[in-house]
C-alpha cells in the first residue's frame, strides 16, 4: 500500500496514541484516509484533530461485542471498502508469577488482545473484500514469541494472536487478503497504562525497558506498514531480540538460559511485584 493516486482506507484500532498515533501519521502522509479507534473519546478526538487529512476518529470499546456491531456498521456508513486494518490496541495488564494472577485479569487481556481483533476482523471481513486489495495487521509482541517470566497473561494473548495470525493467513489468502503480524519488543508507548497503579514498581521497570528502546513509535509503524505493503508475513522490528528468536528456534534449551540470566532474583520479583514477602 505505498503512496499512489489512489487513496486507501485504513482502521487503526488503539489509534489515539503510541503506535497507533504513528500508523496514522504514517498513512496520513501517504493521503490515505484514516479510521481511528479508540475507548478513549477524548484522546481520540484531540489526535484526529491533531492529522492533517480525511481522518475520522470513533469511539468504541472493543472488548464490548455490540459496540463492535455499531463500530462496523458505522465503518461501512463512511467507506465502501477497507484496504488496511491495524489490530493494534492491547494492554499489558496485571504483572506477576502465575500464582499472583487473577481470573480477571486473564479476562481482561485476552478480551482487548485476542477477542477484539478476532471479533473485529471477522465484522470488517465483508467490506476488506470489497478492496481491490486488503490486509490485516495483527499487533502482537515478542512476549508471544519468547515469553519472559512475570507476565503469562500478556504473553499467552500474544502467543494467541500470532497464532490466530497464522491462522488467518491460510484462512484469507484465497479472498485476495494478507495478513501480517508484528512482534515488536520494548519501544515508548502508553502500554504500561494498563499496569494497576499498586504495582508501581512493576510499571516503573517496564517504563525503564521502554525508555531503553532502540525504536522509537514512528520508526517501527514506518518499518510495520512496509513489511505489510510487501506482503510479508511475520515482523520483528528489534535486531536482538529478532536473533532470541532465532536461537529459539535453534535451542530451545540455549534462549532458556539466557533468560534465566537476565530473570531477577524470587526476592527481587517479589518486591517488584508487590507480591507478599
Amino acid at each position: 500500500m505505498p503512496t499512489s493516486n489512489t487513496p486507501d482506507t485504513v482502521v487503526i484500532t488503539g489509534g489515539a496514541n503510541g503506535l497507533g498515533f504513528a500508523l496514522a501519521k504514517v498513512h496520513v502522509t501517504r493521503g490515505d484516509r484514516v479510521i481511528l479507534v479508540d475507548r478513549d473519546a477524548d484522546q481520540g478526538k484531540a489526535s484526529a484533530d491533531a492529522l492533517s487529512g480525511k481522518v475520522h476518529f470513533i469511539a468504541c470499546d472493543l472488548t464490548d461485542a455490540a459496540e463492535c456491531e455499531t463500530l462496523a456498521s458505522k465503518i461501512a456508513s463512511v467507506t465502501a471498502n477497507v484496504s488496511r486494518l491495524y489490530n493494534n490496541a492491547g494492554i499489558a495488564g496485571s504483572i506477576g508469577t502465575l500464582k499472583h494472577q487473577t481470573d480477571a485479569n486473564w479476562a481482561a487481556v485476552f478480551g482487548i488482545n485476542v477477542f477484539a481483533p478476532a471479533r473485529l476482523t471477522r465484522l470488517l471481513l465483508p467490506l476488506m473484500e470489497a478492496a481491490p486489495s486488503a490486509n490485516v495487521v495483527n499487533v502482537a509482541s515478542m512476549a508471544g514469541l519468547l515469553s519472559a517470566s512475570h507476565m503469562s497473561a500478556y504473553s499467552a494473548s500474544k502467543a494467541a494472536l500470532v497464532s490466530l495470525s497464522e491462522t488467518l493467513h491460510k484462512e484469507l489468502q484465497p479472498a485476495g487478503i494478507g495478513v501480517t503480524v508484528v512482534c515488536p519488543a520494548f519501544f515508548k508507548t502508553r502500554l504500561t497504562d494498563s499496569i494497576p497503579p499498586q504495582e508501581s514498581k512493576a510499571r516503573a521497570s517496564v517504563e525503564k525497558l521502554m525508555a531503553k528502546g532502540k525504536l522509537s513509535a514512528d520508526q517501527v509503524a514506518q518499518i510495520i506498514a512496509n513489511a505489510a505493503d510487501r506482503g510479508q508475513f511475520m515482523v520483528l522490528p528489534h535486531a536482538r531480540e529478532r536473533w532470541l528468536w532465532y536461537l529459539k528456534r535453534l535451542s530451545y534449551r540455549a534462549l532458556h538460559a539466557v533468560m534465566m540470566r537476565q530473570q531477577p532474583s524470587p526476592a527481587r520479583a517479589r518486591r517488584d511485584t508487590g507480591a507478599p514477602q
